[in-house]
């Protein structure tokens, strides 16, 4: 297909004017075609992505982009090794919206930028793939739905282990009644992490563009580092930020939306280094007959992570499994392994529960090849229009979770009745407040994407 040829169909089956979607009229990014791609945000799970996707041979990967020029570099190798030639760089990301030839924007920068990009992205007709945590407040996440359904846009989220088999393999299998009745989901996040280190105010670096790099979050005085891990305004928190995995998980499985409450409890107890977020973290939710539990900590030095186990052919020890998910049903018991770890179900009494398990294989890959599989996913609805597996939507109703147990944190740890259908908090106005992110001007999310 030519290139001009092939922007006036992008164009025309998938604009933002139309509301008819490619699959409905038997169209599709031509299978011989190669799907064109920009990334914004290029450093460390930029340049892993990026490690993932020039393993394909149906991708192009046209545009690199970045507010810190001298992250371009590193990132190029990767797609010259991989693809042998070398992608264009562009600093503000808007060039590549502006290309109608770019198919599809990968972005891959921190928290702040996730709800805006995507947004943006969405209304230059481009297709997302954005990295969790989707969002820093529920009604930013909120409008990114709201974007990708009102331009028609496939929205992928980076939750890579909704696309490995055996989750829905797990699902099903509860969905099926095996598991009995469920009023009881417990999700882990114990493990160690270091403090935060906060350097001192340092000149701008020649090559960064720093307004474009705080995007809507403040614009602070220069500290090289991750100092902006420890703040509301940048981040969700280094426990919902990874967390949000399991989340959506346990979601996955049990195949509820909104609670009705939420109670946190915990506190910052361990680290000392001006971080706003909870380092040790219980939270409660009540689905009607079933309740949810998240159990974290960042002090954990006994818990370890599937990844970072050698052999994957076998279960993780799951008391000491960091990322763990439990379902507890009334005729079985099942532990679900994040990142290739399976899942295992145990039925029977206390006396002969062993002897009576139903064991589910754990995933024989090595770790990282799960992104290829989520890749898959997403290129594939880039051609047939269907909703991914980490569809926007499923992610953002897992987000909220991790939204709503913060919100109970920061007006502290008070239980908190929530009207699912409006997105808001019952008669609290303080919870409230908390519903929305503080954006910095001009990178605002706009109430009418």
């Amino acid at each position: 297909m030519k290139a001009m040829d092939r922007r006036q169909f992008l164009k025309g089956s998938i604009g933002a004017a139309t509301t008819v979607s490619v699959l409905s009229r038997g169209k599709s990014v031509a299978a011989e075609d190669k799907v064109i791609l920009g990334i914004m945000g290029v450093g460390g799970r930029g340049r892993a992505l990026l490690t993932s996707l020039v393993k394909r041979t149906d991708v192009k990967i046209k545009y690199i982009s970045d507010a810190d020029t001298r992250c371009y570099g590193p990132a190029a190798e990767i797609v010259v090794e991989g693809h042998n030639y070398k992608p264009k760089f562009v600093q503000d990301f808007r060039r590549m919206l502006d290309d109608p030839e770019v198919d599809a924007i990968v972005i891959a920068t921190s928290d702040r930028w996730h709800a805006l990009g995507t947004i943006m992205a969405c209304q230059a007709e481009k297709d997302v793939f954005v990295e969790k945590p989707l969002s820093l407040s529920i009604w930013d996440g909120r409008k990114m739905v709201e974007a990708a359904r009102k331009y028609n846009r496939v929205v992928q989220v980076g939750t890579q282990s909704r696309s490995t088999p055996y989750t829905e393999k797990a699902a099903e299998y509860i969905r099926s009644g095996k598991l009995g009745d469920v009023y009881l989901a417990r999700v882990f996040l114990m493990q160690e992490s270091g403090p935060i280190h906060v350097a001192n105010v340092q000149p701008v670096p020649e090559g960064l563009d720093y307004d474009l790099w705080c995007g809507p979050s403040p614009m602070l005085p220069y500290r090289p580092g991750r100092w902006f891990w420890r703040l509301w305004d940048f981040y969700v928190g280094y426990i919902m930020a990874d967390m949000i995995h399991q989340v959506d998980l346990v979601r996955c499985l049990i195949d509820k939306k909104y609670p009705e409450t939420v109670c946190n409890a915990g506190g910052v107890y361990h680290f000392d280094d001006g971080r706003e977020q909870p380092d040790t973290q219980f939270a409660t939710f009540e689905f009607g007959k079933l309740t949810l539990l998240f159990e974290a900590s960042l002090w954990s030095p006994y818990m370890h992570r599937i990844v970072h186990l050698q052999d994957k052919t076998k279960f993780p020890d799951w008391p000491f499994s960091a990322t763990k998910v439990e379902i507890c049903g009334t005729k079985g018991f099942m532990c679900f392994g994040r990142h290739g770890g399976g899942w295992q179900v145990f039925e029977g009494d206390k006396n002969v529960r062993e002897s009576k398990a139903v064991i589910s294989e754990p995933a024989k890959v090595k770790f990282g090849s799960i992104i290829d599989l989520h890749f898959d996913d997403f290129i594939n609805c880039i051609r047939t229009r269907k909703k991914p597996k980490a569809d926007v939507e499923e992610v953002h109703l897992s987000m909220a979770l991790c939204h709503l147990a913060n919100i109970s944190y920061r007006v502290g740890n008070r239980k908190l009745r929530f009207d699912g259908g409006a997105e808001t908090f019952v008669d609290d106005a303080e919870a409230n407040k908390y519903l929305k992110a503080n954006y910095r001007k001009p990178w605002v999310v706009p109430d009418t994407v």
